[in-house]
C-alpha cells in the first residue's frame, strides 16, 4: 500500500467524521484509529466504510474507533497528523487564534452537552481512561514475554544451561519490565493526567527501591514457610525451585507494614493520578517565580510519603483482594470460571475496556512466579483464555469466507483470519462475525469451549502479551503444557468454524407481508405440502435475485461516492498546479509545472470519465432498485410464481 493511498483514505476519514472542528482529539492503538468527535449525528459511517482499509467500525461512547489493522493504522495515523497540522479548532496539541481559556471552555462546554445524552457515559470514560494508561506498557511486556518463550525454548533443546552467563542476560530482558512495572504505570499515568512523566518515573522508582523490603521477595519466603509447616524438606524446596529463599519481612513504623511495590499495578496507579492533580494544583498555588523549585519537590515528596504510610498498605489489601477474587473465579469447579471469562473476554473487546484487563493479567503473572504451599509455581492461566477467545473468532471469520457469494465479503473474512492467528481480533470482528451477530456469538462459543478445556487441564504459562501462534513460545518450559494449548487451538477454531458453517449465516428470508400472503394462498388453494415446499424454495429464488440487485445497487452507490471523492482530489491538485504555473516564472519550473499540469489533467479527465461511467450505472441501479423496492410488484411476481407452479 502506497503513502498516496494513506493520505486518501486519511482525507476521506477526516471529511467524514465531520471535518477538524467535530474532533475533540485523536489516537490510536495496536489496529483501531480512535476520534473522539463533539458532535456524533455529523459522522458519515457509511463514507468511512467505502475506504478498502476499513475493516470495521465501532462507537464506545463519543469515541468513533476506525478497525484498520496492524502496519495500517501507524501510516494512515501519520497522514492524519499531517492533514491536520496547519488546521486550527483541534486540540490535539494546540488552538490557533485562540486562548487556552477559550479552547479549554468551548471543549468542556462540547464534552458536557454530549457525554450527557450517553447513558453511562462516565462508566466508559473511566475504562478508557485506564486502558489508555496500560496501552504503551503492553509492547515492553510483549518483548518481555517473547524472551521469556525463547530463553524457556532454548533450556530445553540445551542450547543453555540454567544459571549461566546467557540465561542470567535473559532473565535481565524478562524480568526488568515486571519487576519495575509499578514505574511504568506511574510514568504512564502521570501522562495520561497532564503532570509531568518525569515525576512519575522518579515517584515510580522511589515505590520499588532497593531500601524497601522486596514485595516478590517477602512472598516467597512466605510460601518456604508454609512449605515447611505442610512438612516439606528443605532439601525438596531445592529440587523444586533451585534456592532456599531469604529470610525477609515488611519493615514496621508503628503498626504500618512497608514493603516494596515490584509488580504492582493499583497502588502506583492511583499515585500517579494523585501526584498528576497534585502538581497542577501546586502550578496554581506556588509562585511563578519558585514554582520550577518547589513544585516538583512537593510533588514527589508529598505523593511518596502519602503512599508508602497511608494509600500504598490500604491499596495493597485492596489489590491482593481483587487478586483472590479473580483465582477463585478462574478456579471454579471443571474450569467454568475459566470457561466463562473466555467467553465473554471478546464481548469486552467490542467496547474497548479489554486494555483494562492488561493490568490484571500482569497482576496473575506476577503472582504465579511466587511458589504456593507446596513449593509449586503456579504461574497464570490468562494467556490460554485470551488464546481460546482470539481464535474461535477466526474460526468463525473463515466460515463465513467459505459460505459467503459476496467477493467483498470473502475479501474481509480472509483478511480478518490471518491476523487471528497472531493474536488480533477486531479485523475478523468488527469486519465480518459482529455485522452479521450470529457468527460472533459462535465464535464467544468456540472461546467458551476452547477455555472449559483448558480449566479442565490447567493450561498455564509463566508470561504473557503474546498469543496463538506466537504464544506457543510461552509454553516451550512445559511439553504437557505446549500439547495442551495446541489443543485449545484446535478446540476453539474448530467449535466456531462448524458451528458457523452450519447455522452462522442466515438465508434471506421473505418479507412478513409476503410471508402472510403466501400462507393465506396456500390455505385458499389447499396446497399439499410438497407443492408448498416448491412455492417456497421457487419464491427463495426470487428473493435471492432480487437481494443481489439490491447489493449490487448498494455497491455502485458506495463506489459513487468514492469516484466522487477522489475527484475531487484530482481536481484540488490539478488547481494548484495551475497556480503554481501562473506564479512560477523561470524556464526549468515552468517546464516542469506544465509537464505536472497535463499529467494531472489526464488523471482528472481519466477520473471524470469514470465517475460519469458510474453515474449512468448508478442511475440504472436506482431504477432497478425503486421497482424492487414496492411490495406491490414483488408481490404480483411471487404468486404469479405460484399459480405456474399450481399449473403445472
Amino acid at each position: 500500500m502506497n503513502r498516496k493511498n494513506y493520505k486518501e483514505a486519511a482525507q476521506l476519514f477526516l471529511n467524514a467524521v465531520g471535518g477538524s472542528e467535530n474532533i475533540s482529539t485523536y489516537l490510536h492503538c495496536v489496529t483501531r484509529l480512535r476520534f473522539i468527535v463533539f458532535d456524533k449525528t455529523k459522522v458519515d459511517e457509511s463514507v468511512i466504510k467505502t475506504s478498502p482499509l476499513c475493516k470495521g467500525l465501532n462507537w464506545q461512547s463519543d469515541q468513533l474507533q476506525i478497525i484498520l489493522g496492524t502496519g495500517v493504522v501507524e501510516n494512515v495515523y501519520d497522514e492524519v497528523e499531517k492533514i491536520l497540522a496547519n488546521e486550527i479548532k483541534i486540540a490535539k496539541t494546540s488552538i490557533v487564534n485562540s486562548t487556552k481559556d477559550e479552547a479549554m471552555a468551548l471543549a468542556k462546554a462540547n464534552k458536557n452537552k454530549f457525554q450527557s445524552k450517553t447513558k453511562f457515559g462516565w462508566f466508559k470514560k473511566g475504562m478508557r481512561g485506564l486502558g489508555d494508561i496500560f496501552l504503551p506498557i503492553i509492547p515492553a511486556i510483549v518483548a518481555a514475554g517473547l524472551t521469556m518463550g525463547f530463553a524457556a525454548l532454548f533450556k530445553q533443546v540445551g542450547w543453555i544451561s540454567k544459571g549461566s552467563q546467557a540465561d542470567k542476560i535473559l532473565t535481565i530482558i524478562t524480568n526488568t519490565a515486571f519487576d519495575f512495572l509499578a514505574v511504568l504505570v506511574c510514568w504512564s499515568t502521570f501522562k495520561k493526567f497532564g503532570g509531568n512523566p518525569v515525576l512519575g518515573i522518579i515517584i515510580g522508582l522511589m515505590l520499588v527501591s532497593p531500601i524497601l523490603p522486596n514485595k516478590g521477595a517477602i512472598g516467597q519466603w512466605e510460601a518456604y514457610q508454609k512449605f515447611l509447616e505442610n512438612n516439606g524438606k528443605p532439601s525438596d524446596w531445592e529440587k523444586i525451585l533451585g534456592t532456599i529463599p531469604t529470610e525477609i519481612y515488611p519493615m514496621k513504623i508503628g503498626f504500618i507494614p512497608i514493603t516494596g511495590y515490584q509488580g504492582s499495578v493499583l497502588p502506583p496507579l492511583i499515585l500517579g493520578i494523585v501526584g498528576a492533580y497534585a502538581e497542577r494544583g501546586w502550578k496554581r498555588i506556588v509562585p511563578q517565580a519558585v514554582s520550577i523549585i518547589l513544585t516538583p519537590f512537593l510533588t514527589i515528596v508529598l505523593t511518596f510519603l502519602v503512599g508508602l504510610f497511608f494509600l500504598g498498605p490500604i491499596l495493597l489489601m485492596v489489590e491482593k483482594g481483587i487478586l483472590i477474587a479473580v483465582q477463585w473465579t478462574l478456579g471454579l469447579p471443571i474450569g467454568l470460571g475459566v470457561a466463562f471469562t473466555a467467553g465473554i473476554l471478546q464481548a469486552i473487546v467490542i467496547t474497548g475496556c479489554h486494555q483494562v484487563l492488561q493490568g490484571l493479567e500482569m497482576q496473575l503473572v506476577t503472582a504465579g512466579q511466587i511458589p504456593n504451599g507446596n513449593g509449586v509455581l503456579t504461574h497464570s492461566i490468562f494467556n490460554a483464555i485470551w488464546t481460546a477467545s482470539i481464535i474461535s473468532q477466526g474460526g468463525a471469520a473463515l466460515a463465513i469466507s467459505l459460505r459467503t457469494k459476496d467477493s467483498n465479503e470473502r475479501r474481509l473474512g480472509l483478511s480478518g483470519v490471518i491476523p487471528t492467528f497472531f493474536g488480533i481480533t477486531e479485523p475478523a470482528i468488527f469486519g465480518t462475525n459482529l455485522p452479521k451477530t450470529k457468527p460472533f456469538l459462535f465464535g464467544l462459543a468456540g472461546g467458551f469451549v476452547g477455555g472449559w478445556f483448558a480449566g479442565l487441564l490447567n493450561i498455564t504459562c509463566p508470561g504473557m502479551g503474546v498469543t496463538v501462534i506466537p504464544g506457543l513460545l510461552l509454553y516451550t518450559h512445559d511439553w504437557k503444557m505446549m500439547l495442551g494449548i495446541i489443543g485449545v487451538n484446535i478446540i476453539s477454531f474448530s467449535v466456531a468454524f462448524v458451528l458457523t458453517m452450519a447455522f452462522g449465516i442466515d438465508k434471506i428470508k421473505v418479507q412478513k407481508n409476503f410471508k402472510k400472503e403466501m400462507i393465506a394462498y396456500k390455505n385458499e388453494q389447499k396446497l399439499p405440502n410438497e407443492e408448498w415446499k416448491k412455492v417456497v424454495k421457487s419464491l427463495e429464488t426470487v428473493t435471492n435475485n432480487h437481494a443481489r440487485q439490491l447489493n449490487d445497487f448498494n455497491k455502485s452507490l458506495n463506489n459513487l461516492d468514492r469516484l466522487s471523492l477522489k475527484k475531487e482530489i484530482v481536481e484540488i491538485k490539478m488547481n494548484n498546479f495551475q497556480n503554481k504555473k501562473q506564479n512560477k516564472f523561470t524556464k526549468w519550473n515552468k517546464k516542469k509545472i506544465v509537464k505536472s499540469l497535463h499529467k494531472n489533467q489526464l488523471k482528472f479527465a481519466k477520473a471524470q470519465n469514470v465517475y460519469n461511467e458510474n453515474i449512468i450505472n448508478f442511475q440504472n441501479w436506482q431504477s432497478e432498485a425503486m421497482m424492487i423496492l414496492k411490495d406491490d410488484v414483488w408481490l404480483k411476481e411471487c404468486q404469479d410464481k405460484m399459480k405456474a407452479i399450481v399449473a403445472r
